[in-house]
């Protein structure tokens, strides 16, 4: 699970491509020429390597992608952006060829595992398992893990391997240049994002949006509240997608919850000769839900109201090209600003909106498992629900896993934090950390097995002969016992004021289940 190979790209000696020697060594030489001459980066040997072995079965297409490499050479396969590495010096190791990144040096300890120091780094196998990172402000949590994971899941996309989608709420902590294919940020829109996910089914996009849209915790005695407005999107999605073949706007949406007479009578004149009765029948019953004494959807409209605003209706509604979260299913890098300091309350709606859309997309029986889907979300307390919390699970089969960066657990929601923690299998910890996050997290490294030695004094007789005569009395000497006893591998006080800065300690696991004790790691460097 730690570092064990150099970031060249090259297998030993070998290439990726040394099994087209023998049918079309003209392919491989030209291959051999550039990487001699220097002209392949690392990311254009791991691109052309997957090219290959990928289409290896085929007889077709390891003909055509033979063919490739003779005419695009340092080109063939390469990724949408043409880019065939990343501008500027890197911020970490990676091995694209293995999927790896260094991330620091382990420290040997007697809790750790290992008895001499040696590099860490984790791979995509082991991101499949998902990872939470906490630590206080100032530990480095940003800089030390989630820099370097996005760096190697941005370069893994380049090589067609992978697709990221990173929510960055401050705006700025990943915005490197070159790095992104589509960057969506409402105070500087380049691209538009859907509000439905691009989703086909109007259930499905009902319940997504109004856990989105809905506090993401709540009492027993509100929860008919939640589910009447789950109901009241559907009752206004169904019939307008039906009528139009498209999704509302937010303001047309608005509209329809709000039963605005002459949008509702334009779906119905719409409607005419395409439904059978019951897109009206739900027309009417967000109209009876609406005029009861109580409206139960009134707070989820209200809470759309805040994705009313100029820039956040050009965002969602008109702003072309438009993302979808389908998108993921090909190498794509996406980044989200979350404009916090203008718009806090929409920031964390559309936020929610996106991680569950991504829960949902790579939860899904037909998603692309060719390609590992990365998701990496800084401050991700307050953007976890218990949908996502429960999906996380479903990810590692699906070759998807989430990247879960947060200052404290008691930012999560406390229905979901024991699901995060039992469904996320790596875990990481800064020192500094709240005492109460401390102790959860030693329960979770567990106990193990050490000599405790006890230094004391015994009181012994003695009798003895000598020319004075016989002498008899006691004495004290040195005793020393040793018992085996359990304790914790990593106790509450070394996590909160151990850990030397720069330091944290990581367990992680992998899909197959195995798993590694947690160790120390210097992530200085």
């Amino acid at each position: 699970m730690t570092w064990l190979r150099g970031g060249s790209g090259r297998r030993g000696t070998g290439t990726p491509w040394s099994f087209l020697h023998s049918e079309y060594p003209a392919a491989a030489s030209t291959l051999d020429q550039l990487l001699a001459h220097r002209a392949l980066s690392d990311v254009d040997v791991a691109r052309i390597g997957r090219l290959l072995t990928h289409a290896q079965a085929d007889p077709a297409r390891i003909s055509a992608a033979a063919a490739e490499v003779m005419t695009a050479g340092a080109a063939a396969g390469l990724h949408r952006s043409a880019q065939h590495d990343l501008p500027g010096e890197r911020l970490a190791q990676h091995n694209l060829e293995y999927g790896q990144v260094r991330l620091g040096r382990v420290v040997p300890t007697a809790a750790g595992g290992f008895g001499a120091t040696r590099d860490f780094g984790i791979d995509r196998d082991v991101l499949r398992t998902s990872l939470l990172v906490v630590g206080p402000p100032g530990s480095g949590k940003t800089r030390s893990f989630g820099l370097p994971v996005v760096e190697h899941l941005v370069l893994t996309a380049l090589t067609n391997q992978a697709s990221v989608l990173v929510v960055d709420p401050k705006g700025d902590d990943f915005a490197y240049a070159g790095w992104f294919d589509v960057t969506l940020d409402p105070l500087a829109p380049t691209a538009g994002l859907s509000l439905y996910g691009g989703s086909p089914a109007p259930e499905v996009a009902a319940d997504r949006l109004a856990s989105a849209l809905l506090p993401p915790t709540t009492s027993d005695d509100v929860a008919y509240f939640m589910d009447a407005s789950r109901n009241a999107l559907y009752a206004c999605l169904a019939p307008f997608r039906l009528a139009f073949d498209r999704w509302p706007t937010v303001r047309e949406l608005l509209a329809l919850l709000r039963v605005e007479q002459g949008t509702v009578d334009k779906v119905r004149a719409a409607l005419k000769g395409r439904d059978s009765g019951e897109s009206r029948r739900l027309l009417a019953s967000r109209a009876a839900q609406r005029d009861a004494r109580l409206d139960p959807a009134a707070s989820m409209i209200e809470r759309l109201g805040l994705l009313d605003r100029p820039r956040l209706v050009q965002l969602l509604d008109h702003q072309q090209p438009r993302f979808e979260m389908a998108q993921l299913n090909s190498p794509v890098r996406v980044r989200v600003a979350l404009p916090e300091s203008e718009y806090p309350d929409a920031s964390r709606i559309l936020a929610r909106l996106l991680v569950s859309q991504f829960v949902q997309l790579t939860s899904a029986a037909n998603t692309n498992r060719s390609i590992f889907k990365g998701l990496v979300i800084d401050e991700a307390g307050r953007f976890v629900d218990d949908y996502v919390a429960r999906g996380v699970q479903k990810l590692r089969s699906n070759n998807a896993g989430l990247v879960l960066i947060a200052q404290t657990l008691s930012d999560f929601p406390g229905h979901v934090r024991g699901t995060v923690l039992g469904s996320v299998g790596c875990k990481a910890v800064f020192g500094g950390v709240d005492p109460a996050d401390a102790a959860v997290f030693s329960r979770w490294f567990g106990d193990h097995w050490v000599d405790e030695v006890t230094h004391g004094q015994q009181r012994s007789y003695s009798h003895s002969e000598s020319r004075q005569g016989e002498q008899e009395g006691y004495r004290l000497g040195d005793s020393v016992s040793t018992r085996r006893v359990e304790r914790p591998r990593w106790s509450v006080s070394e996590i909160v004021s151990g850990l030397p800065a720069g330091h944290c300690v990581v367990a992680l696991s992998r899909s197959t289940g195995e798993r590694s004790p947690p160790f120390l790691v210097d992530l200085r460097g």
